[in-house]
């Protein structure tokens, strides 16, 4: 009897299958009247952003209901900030996605939606305004009769977002800010870079690891021994001998938690430096993750790389393409930053074809079925034809790869002479970029009395 019962509690959840796009139906426990209620899964896909949970709650008994969004993946290791400015009705019409820890600013009304506040959510720009200014219409209906001073204010912000929503303002700016990393805005002009809107990284604080459920920060230590115990005490000669070996911990799946194994390889690239490349598999969800890290943390200054990209021997350069880093293609016009791709180790086909999926799948599966993105597919279609002339040298491309952490590489074919088709240059980074990769905030004097 126990082994039936604990087969029955098993099938309770089934499996999610991004692929298949089933609905789970579950019986669940309603909060509003103590009664069982039926929720219903659905895990799905958006291509170039993520995997999501739609969940549906609906209770018979008293027709509570109850329907939210969350998101099916790892939070990323620092935060986002999309700065917009909305110019016309193509930006209303934007898609965007946010999570519970999404805050929104309009800095010219000095108004903020606070993180926390709402729950995660699949609208518009437009739809984002409009619910916002409903909300705060209700509010004022009653600070009229107690706090009018307030709601003279509250009128003068909604008045302003209204003057966003007709095009009234002259170029206002939204800021959509995530700590988990994990928002999206659409841009109509796809795959061609955003020309009104601007992406940085910035790296959480205290506060907000809190806020996000991540380990304070004088667990780490506590956190950082127990991920290595598996490991065993490490001594000069295993150091020594870690580019010869895998190392393999274990730690949690970071999808569904379950303990699973990482393996890390330490591997030198000539004429470049050490580079670390972990690689995750839970054999509990499937989930799977490979990353390459640079070794000998961020350099003194950034970097540009510039390589021309002719025939098929520039295809099969080796190229590093750091998690900081940014891509040109001054001929296409087109330009992905540094969340895009994230850090690989590969060739330029390799990185050509990865963009060649990312941009072939967004088109065909995000933007089918909706009609005021039809000339979005059809600048992807052309643009992937480009992409495939690049492939086949029937077209010459400059590529370029722009590094503020200076933790990028391209192969040269000439070592160690000059290759006259790759050009790098390193230049100093600006107080902006400091910021985003968390500089301007570590103390390298007397740091022993912080």
């Amino acid at each position: 009897m126990a082994n039936n019962k604990s087969d029955e509690t098993n099938d309770v959840f089934s499996e999610l299958d991004v692929d298949r796009l089933e609905v789970n139906v579950i019986e669940s426990l309603c909060f509003s009247c103590g009664k069982n209620g039926t929720t219903r899964l659905l895990l799905t896909r958006i291509p170039y952003y993520k995997e999501l949970v739609i969940s549906s709650f609906d209770c018979p008994h008293c027709n509570y209901k109850n329907n939210q969004l969350d998101p099916a993946i790892e939070i990323k290791p620092q935060g986002v900030r999309m700065s917009l400015k909305i110019e016309n009705k193509e930006d209303l019409d934007r898609y965007v996605i946010t999570t519970d820890y999404t805050s929104i600013q309009v800095p010219d009304l000095d108004f903020e939606i606070p993180p926390m506040s709402q729950r995660s959510q699949v609208t518009t720009v437009e739809g984002i305004i409009s619910k916002t200014v409903t909300n705060l219409s209700e509010q004022k209906k009653v600070l009229d009769l107690t706090h009018p001073e307030l709601a003279a204010k509250m009128e003068v912000v909604i008045n302003g977002l209204i003057g966003i929503k007709n095009l009234t303002k002259p170029i206002p700016m939204m800021v959509f800010e995530d700590a988990t990393g994990n928002i999206f805005v659409s841009n109509p002009v796809a795959p061609l870079a955003d020309p009104r809107m601007q992406t940085e990284m910035f790296t959480r604080d205290s506060a907000q690891n809190e806020m996000i459920g991540l380990s304070a920060q004088d667990n780490a230590q506590d956190n950082a021994q127990s991920m290595i115990k598996p490991l065993g005490t490490f001594n000069d000669s295993s150091v020594n001998n870690m580019n010869d070996e895998i190392v393999q911990f274990s730690g949690p799946c970071p999808n569904c938690q379950a303990i699973c194994e990482t393996n890390m390889k330490v591997t030198d690239i000539p004429y470049f430096k050490q580079v670390v490349i972990m690689a995750t598999v839970c054999e509990e969800c499937g989930y799977r993750t490979n990353e390459v890290k640079p070794g000998g943390g961020i350099e003194k200054q950034g970097l540009q790389i510039t390589v021309k990209v002719s025939s098929p021997e520039d295809l099969n350069r080796d190229i590093l393409k750091s998690e900081t880093c940014s891509l040109r293609i001054p001929q296409l016009d087109f330009e992905v930053g540094a969340l895009s791709l994230s850090g690989r180790f590969t060739t330029i086909e390799g990185l050509i074809n990865s963009l060649y999926e990312q941009l072939k799948d967004t088109a065909t599966a995000f933007y089918s079925g909706d009609s005021q993105s039809g000339s979005v597919i059809e600048k992807t279609e052309k643009f992937l034809a480009k992409l495939n002339n690049i492939k086949t040298c029937k077209m010459s491309v400059d590529i370029i790869l722009t590094d503020p952490a200076g933790n990028s590489y391209v192969q040269s074919l000439t070592p160690p002479d000059l290759d006259p088709k790759l050009t790098i240059t390193r230049f100093d980074r600006t107080e902006e970029q400091n910021e985003e990769l968390g500089l301007n905030d570590i103390k390298v004097d007397n740091y022993e009395k912080i």
